[in-house]
């Protein structure tokens, strides 16, 4: 009759620097996630604001205003919707071929110690 080792059972019997080299390939596959999140919130919100229309100051959404421009003395400026949106995109594109790689080199991240 063979033992069945079930995934815990599995860890409890990997050598110590393959346990820490398992979590933190746990820790950055979760940050890979959380990051995913926070884009995915950026779009909807990017979504959210363009649905808006124009701003308190008439601005059309779409155009990135400058406090400066608008002759107030103020100097700040802030990306439109449609800037959000597109740095967003770019962002999560980025985003899925390090989740690719990092997917493709697990054996060998899991494999080795992580340096601190």
């Amino acid at each position: 009759m063979a033992l069945s080792l079930g995934p815990r059972d599995r860890i409890k019997t990997l050598p110590k620097v393959n346990r820490r080299a398992l979590r933190k390939y746990g820790e950055f596959w979760r940050a890979l996630q959380l990051v995913g999140d926070a884009l995915t919130d950026a779009e909807k919100v990017a979504a959210k604001a363009g649905d808006s229309g124009r701003g308190k100051q008439g601005r059309t959404a779409g155009k990135g205003t400058s406090a400066k421009a608008g002759g107030d003395g103020q100097h700040w400026s802030h990306a439109s919707p449609d800037e959000i949106s597109a740095a967003a995109k770019k962002s999560h594109s980025s985003l899925k071929v390090m989740a690719s790689s990092a997917k493709k080199w697990e054996a060998e991240l899991v494999s080795r110690e992580w340096r601190k």
